[in-house]
């Protein structure tokens, strides 16, 4: 992975120097031939090619594309070539013309793929799937940052959803990898390097908390900022041309101030941590970037907040730490440990990993006694975005298109597993024209494995109600019913194809003892009978072999 890290972000370069005539991944400042036309006509061409791509792309499949989150929750780790092609293409062309946008999600999804891909060629099993994604994802990142710790822990915390024993050594081992690769290919230089001068006193501690809480707070505003964006343009241009075109032209104004909104800023978060980006100016350039990447993704250009959400933290940090000397009495404080604090907490709230990214500061600093105030504030800015808004912004974007997905966890086993081991012939079965004494005699020895009804020409009516029966049983007269008029009145449609999942909804909406299964080519065959305790006990039996899986704990008790 780290030859494919250094290939996009070689490219990257390349494309910037040829569509805005400077490289933007590499400056903060604007060089002297820098023209603002061009910068507009630049972002006006990525906002076409980006069309035009997302049109290709889509009647290519109908689908949307999975990440490596979403593959892992939902698919079982199952990633394919489309995946690859229809979001770092995208991404490729919303960066390489400067949309303010990171190149993260773009090495990260080819990552997944690739290892997704390597998986289903060597036929291994689900559980293995989603490890080889995360271990794709992991190698993505940590080459990226030349990070490895950071990269393994981004994997585990956002991929994977959790920390295994069996992970650790192959999530490991391709972070490594990855890291030696890219040193071997370009060299050991990070995309930024951070430099702190003096150790923590401990007042910091107290200023560490502060920034976590007010971090969290503007993680959240940023991810609600990126969606009320999207509303707003949506609500003024149908057209996606020109909701993009719109962000273009924005950055582009931005960027004749603000220089660094335009690409991922890598660059401008070294000079913020060094204190080159500081007060005013780095308050100005704190709203620049939060407007632009919001006014970027919610336009419709693709990329992620990884880098963004670094560069607008180590910004926030220099902002408190203006504010705090400019306030009597105030502790006195290190400015580029509040910009380091600061990178680490709203990326921290924004990505969801905070273990990724205190690691991401120790690897990158070599300083562990200031690691141990960054982890102070990072986790406090991740509770707080828990508790106050419960998202990071990946999930967050998941409940936007209506997916219930709080990260890499596999919820989708129950809907991969059948339900052939738990269907059972009915106990009874009686015709429609039984009376009621013919119902309460087949109805009481039937109990929970179902009493079947059928018509006169053999096919499959529906199963006798046990709640109609008993109000039937309590009225005084003996009424004229039939078999007929005690079925359900209504029948979920669960055939032998339908999965455990689908199974657990309708107990969990029904309080029915038993389903019928019919069919799925004749809607008037009888295939068998589900019992609610049957289906309860298969998936508390695949969702422990889940957890041992995840524990890496053997399959024997």
């Amino acid at each position: 992975m780290g030859v494919g890290v250094a290939a996009v972000q070689q490219f990257v370069v390349f494309a910037q120097r040829a569509t805005l005539g400077f490289a933007a991944e590499q400056r903060i400042a604007l060089p002297d031939r820098a023209s603002a036309l061009r910068i507009a006509l630049a972002l006006c061409c990525a906002a076409v090619l980006v069309t035009v791509l997302s049109e290709m792309i889509s009647r290519w499949k109908t689908r949307d594309p999975l990440d490596a989150v979403e593959a892992n929750a939902l698919n079982g780790g199952t990633m394919s070539w489309y995946d690859a092609v229809a979001v770092v293409l995208p991404i490729l062309a919303s960066v390489s013309f400067g949309a303010s946008v990171g190149i993260e999600a773009a090495v990260t999804q080819l990552g997944a793929v690739l290892a997704s891909r390597l998986g289903r060629r060597l036929k291994k099993p689900r559980s293995d799937l989603r490890l080889l994604v995360g271990a794709g994802a992991a190698a993505a990142i940590a080459a990226a940052y030349r990070a490895p710790i950071a990269g393994m822990f981004y994997a585990f915390e956002i991929v994977l959803g959790s920390y295994s024993k069996r992970a650790l050594a192959p999530i490991g081992l391709a972070a490594i990898s990855a890291v030696l690769t890219i040193w071997l290919l370009i060299g050991p230089a990070k995309p930024f390097n951070l430099v702190l001068r003096g150790s923590p006193v401990w007042s910091d501690y107290s200023v560490a908390v502060l920034i976590g809480a007010v971090a969290a707070l503007a993680g959240i505003a940023i991810m609600l900022l990126v969606t009320a964006l999207e509303r707003v343009l949506k609500g003024l241009f149908a057209d996606e041309i020109l909701r993009r075109i719109t962000a273009g032209l924005l950055l582009t104004l931005l960027s004749v101030r603000f220089p660094a909104v335009l690409g991922s800023g890598h660059a401008a978060v070294e000079h913020a941590v060094n204190g080159d980006i500081a007060g005013r100016h780095a308050l100005g350039l704190l709203g620049a970037k939060a407007l632009g990447s919001a006014a970027s993704l919610g336009a419709g250009f693709r990329g992620g907040l990884f880098s963004a959400s670094l560069l607008m933290g180590a910004l926030l940090g220099q902002v408190i730490a203006w504010t705090l000397d400019a306030v009597p009495g105030a502790p006195q404080v290190q400015i580029e440990l509040c910009a380091v604090i600061g990178m680490a907490s709203v990326a921290a709230s924004v990505i969801g990993s905070p273990l990724a990214m205190i690691f991401l500061v120790l690897e990158t600093t070599g300083d562990y006694e200031a690691t141990v105030v960054v982890a102070i504030a990072a986790l406090t800015a991740s509770f707080l975005t828990d508790r106050l808004f419960g998202y990071s912004f990946a999930t967050w974007r998941f409940q936007q298109r209506g997916l219930a997905i709080e990260g890499g966890h596999d919820v989708s086993r129950l809907r991969a597993t059948a339900i052939s081991e738990i269907i059972k012939p009915p106990k009874r079965s009686i015709a429609v024209t039984a009376d009621l004494d013919d119902v309460l005699r087949a109805t009481s020895t039937a109990g929970g494995r179902g009493t079947a009804v059928y018509g006169l020409d053999g096919a499959f009516v529906g199963l006798i109600d046990p709640r109609l029966v008993e109000a039937v049983e309590t009225e005084e007269a003996r009424l004229p019913i039939v078999a007929a008029e005690l079925v359900y009145e209504t029948t979920p449609p669960i055939t032998s194809l339908s999965s455990l999942a689908d199974v657990l909804d309708v107990f969990q909406n029904d309080d029915r003892p038993t389903l019928a299964v019919i069919d799925p080519a004749d809607s008037h065959t009888l295939v068998g009978c589900v019992r609610a305790r049957d289906a309860f006990a298969l998936a508390s039996t695949v969702l422990d072999a889940q957890r041992r899986e995840d524990l890496g704990v053997s399959g024997a008790s």
